[in-house]
């Protein structure tokens, strides 16, 4: 029922505590068949590793189902596009599964399988694309600026790791972006320089996901509503948020597995 639901949302932070059990059960916090304690505010969560347990189980799928049927209810959904809290920590979830199980063109031999492991992701991913949809429904009840601040919080993180300012992407495999001239007909073009078929891709671009589904509702963001926020345009808000260069280097992540 949606009253349930709001209540106990509300007074006993469910969301929070079914988004810290995701958390440390991907991370293998697991002591004698109990999911030990945590928190989404943490700054490190420690490393994915796709092979063990929690990956290759089905025990995950009724906790991404219970926070997605929660997160359905209309009173939850205005609760999450209200306080920025909710999709602050549900985007430090979605940060775990960032760019997770990379892998490589293959150059010499011919690839006849995909591992377990990569099923095993997808099946994860897909659980929380689901609710990473309900999220972004959510925000049909926000105003301008509760939008603003959403689409603010998710870029950050996005930049965070796209940047390699925080540890979430293994270094050996990935690298701060850099930039090179290209020319196009009469004009030259600064792009991010990256060879697909030699550097590390990802398919998995969670953050990215959740940017989208908020960008959805850009109607929302009316020039007569921004202007009512100090902001002319949805394109000066990206601008104020980030220089040119970091909104190619977020633009070029979740398009180099698709030129894979």
């Amino acid at each position: 029922m949606p009253s349930v639901a709001s209540h106990i949302v509300r007074h006993h932070d469910l969301v929070t505590r079914l988004l810290n059990i995701i958390i440390n059960f991907f991370t293998n916090q697991i002591a004698e068949k109990r999911i030990l304690g945590g928190s989404t505010t943490s700054t490190n969560f420690g490393e994915l590793d796709v092979e063990s347990f929690p990956f290759k189980s089905k025990r995950f799928m009724p906790v991404f189902s219970d926070l997605r049927y929660l997160c359905h209810n209309q009173p939850v959904q205005k609760l999450i596009a209200r306080n920025v809290s909710f999709v602050r920590q549900f985007s430090r979830v979605c940060q775990l599964f960032m760019c997770v199980h990379p892998n490589k063109r293959a150059a010499t031999n011919h690839v006849e399988y995909e591992t377990d492991a990569w099923i095993s992701v997808f099946n994860v991913t897909l659980s929380l694309s689901r609710v990473i949809k309900v999220y972004g429904e959510a925000f049909a009840w926000a105003t301008p600026s509760q939008l603003r601040s959403a689409i603010t919080t998710v870029v950050q993180e996005i930049l965070a790791v796209c940047t390699l300012s925080n540890d979430k992407l293994d270094k050996e495999k990935f690298s701060t972006p850099a930039f090179h001239t290209v020319a196009f007909g009469d004009v030259e073009y600064t792009i991010i320089e990256f060879d697909v078929l030699e550097g590390w891709v990802s398919f998995h671009h969670s953050l990215h996901w959740l940017l989208a589904e908020l960008l959805k509702h850009v109607d929302i963001l009316s020039e007569g509503s921004l202007m009512q926020i100090g902001i002319a345009s949805v394109r000066e808000l990206f601008i104020r948020m980030s220089t040119e260069s970091m909104i190619l280097t977020m633009i070029d992540f979740p398009l180099r597995g698709k030129l894979h």
